[in-house]
This record gives structure tokens, C-alpha cells and sequence, in this order.
């Protein structure tokens, strides 16, 4: 189900063009959360936007005058979805704040922010960036955890993010034109890289927080362990070196159980490989069986309860 705060752009393409302030602020609040737009009014204003929606992600080109943008704390609270943005800045230089931290963007570089929390973003200049929105679900990263890397600067002319920000950059400009098998397809592998970008970037992190980093640990456990069927939480607090009643306590910390939580991980997986075409001939309950459900009947009404629809009606896009 698309995003409400994006109900009139359905997947597929989307290319708009604006060149007054008035109609970017309308088009960047469509497309992505409601924003407050603010540009220079002496000069003149031009704005592009490009990009596709698959699977409730957006990718997308921006080719822009400068001007600023803001994530109000009335926007935010008035918003019901919230997602993680992830900006590749392409040209010109950029401004991210959030959290109490900022981010100054060159060519190359990439941040993340998260739209459940106010933020600005400022461009002096014109610029070119790719930004992608995602639920926070499709990189496997517990909201909380990913705070840490909001708003951090992760420069792209080193590592991993290197090789990340030179895909992003290719695949912004070829997603368009794609099958709709291929582009989900993409926007799957994409995400993964995402994810592990992400991982890869919190392992090396400071942490201020020992109970995050725990969390982040275990959470890199039950990703890694979602096909075993017998995965619960003895073994996932053994593999953590914490006791089983430490384990409960940091999940009722974040609103929910371990068993919920593992649960909701191999949920999206499924919903994701209903979809995907590479596993078209395989049958729901082997898809199901794949990520731990083995009982199919529990399984059907599980994954009815949680989406409203059968696993099948889910894959012929009913």
C-alpha cells in the first residue's frame, strides 16, 4: 500500500517540473512529505523532479535553484507515516541539519535522515542530488539505532559509499526506463546495498548508548538467522551474551516483543519475495517456509491478519 501523504502518485514514473517556489513546495510535499519551501526571490527559480516508485520506494533526481527546505515540528506531527531519506548529492554543496547535528554535503557524498523528526536542508547554490525514501523496515535497522547515523556526513570518495554513490547515481538516470518486473527487482538489490551500507557505517560508529548498541548487535543476529525456524530468543540472547530476561526488557524498550519483532522481519520478507519475479514458480507456503513459517495454515493467517489480504491475492497485487 502506497503512503497516504503520496495517495495521487502511484507506482511508476514521475516527472515533474516546476519554476516557481509556490509549485516546488507542492511537488516536493506530494512526493515526498509535506515540506516548507524557501528560495531567493530576486532570482530566478527553476526545479526538476524525475524518478519511480516500486514497492513504496521512492527514487528519485532533483535539479534545483538554491533554496532551503524544512521538516517543521508541525509538519511532522501531522504526518501519520514516516520514512528514512537518503541524499546523494550530485552537484553543488549542501546543508543538513537534524538532531542537534549537521551535515555539509559535497559532490559524492551521502546522508541519511529520518522524516519522523524536524530537519532543514539548505542549498546556496544550483544542485543536483538523488534522494531515496524508504520505510524504515526495508533496511532491517530499528528507528532508534538508525538516529545515530542521522545527519552524519558519509563521504563518498572512500569505501564502501564510494561504490554505493556510483550505482545510485547510474541507476537514478535507468530506473525509468525498466520493466516493472526488472525495476522491482532493482529496487530490491538496491535496498539490500542500502542495508548494508547502513550496517556497515553503525558498526564503525561511536556509541553513546550501550543499550543501542546491544540491540544493534542482536538485531544483526536475527537478520542473519530469520530462515531458521527455531530461532527464539534463547538463542538470540546466547548469541548477545545477555540473559533471556535482559533481552525481553530492551525489546519491551522499544514497544514490542522479540517474538513480534522476528516475526514482522520475516513478514516483510515474505510480502517482498511474493513480489519479486526471480521467485515467481516457487509456491506461497515454499516462500513462507523459506523465512521460518512452517506451519502453512498459521502462516495464511498470519500474513492475512497483518495485511488484510491472503498471501496470494498479496502476489497477484489485489
Amino acid at each position: 500500500m502506497e503512503p497516504s501523504h503520496r495517495a495521487e502518485i502511484l507506482p511508476g514514473l514521475i516527472r515533474e517540473q516546476a519554476c516557481a517556489r509556490e509549485e516546488w513546495q507542492a511537488i516536493a510535499s506530494r512526493s515526498f512529505v509535506p515540506l516548507l519551501v524557501d528560495a531567493p526571490r530576486a532570482a530566478p527559480f527553476h526545479a526538476r523532479l524525475e524518478g519511480r516508485v516500486n514497492d513504496g520506494v521512492l527514487f528519485s533526481t532533483i535539479r534545483a535553484s538554491g533554496h532551503s527546505v524544512t521538516r517543521s515540528p508541525e509538519l511532522v506531527a501531522a504526518s501519520s507515516e514516516s520514512y528514512v531519506k537518503l541524499t546523494l548529492q550530485l552537484s553543488g554543496a549542501g546543508l543538513l541539519a537534524q538532531d542537534e547535528r549537521t551535515a555539509t554535503l559535497a559532490p559524492g557524498d551521502i546522508v541519511l535522515y529520518d522524516t519522523s523528526r524536524p530537519y532543514t536542508l539548505e542549498f546556496s547554490e544550483d544542485i543536483a542530488a538523488v534522494v531515496v525514501m524508504f520505510p524504515h523496515r526495508m533496511i532491517n535497522v530499528d528507528a532508534t539505532i538508525l538516529r545515530g547515523l542521522t545527519a552524519v556526513r558519509i563521504p563518498g570518495d572512500q569505501g564502501f559509499a564510494r561504490a554505493i554513490g556510483h550505482f545510485l547515481a547510474g541507476l537514478a538516470s535507468a530506473l525509468p526506463s525498466l520493466d516493472e518486473a526488472t525495476g522491482l527487482q532493482v529496487t530490491h538489490n538496491t535496498m539490500d546495498l542500502i542495508a548494508t551500507m547502513v550496517g556497515h557505517e553503525l558498526r564503525d560508529a561511536p556509541w553513546s548508548d550501550p543499550h543501542a548498541e546491544i540491540l544493534f548487535r542482536i538485531d544483526r543476529y536475527i537478520n542473519a538467522h530469520l530462515a531458521d525456524p527455531d530461532l527464539g530468543p534463547e538463542r538470540i540472547a546466547a548469541a548477545a551474551y545477555i540473559s533471556t530476561r535482559h533481552l525481553h526488557t530492551l525489546f519491551q524498550r522499544r514497544g514490542t516483543t522479540v517474538s513480534h519483532w522476528v516475526r514482522d522481519r520475516r513478514l516483510d520478507h515474505v510480502r517482498r519475495d511474493l513480489r519479486d519475479p526471480r521467485r515467481a514458480r516457487d509456491g506461497v507456503a515454499a516462500i513462507a517456509a523459506s523465512w521460518g513459517f512452517t506451519d502453512p495454515s498459521h502462516f495464511s493467517k498470519l500474513f492475512r491478519a497483518e495485511t488484510g489480504t491472503s498471501p496470494s491475492a498479496y502476489r497477484a497485487g489485489d
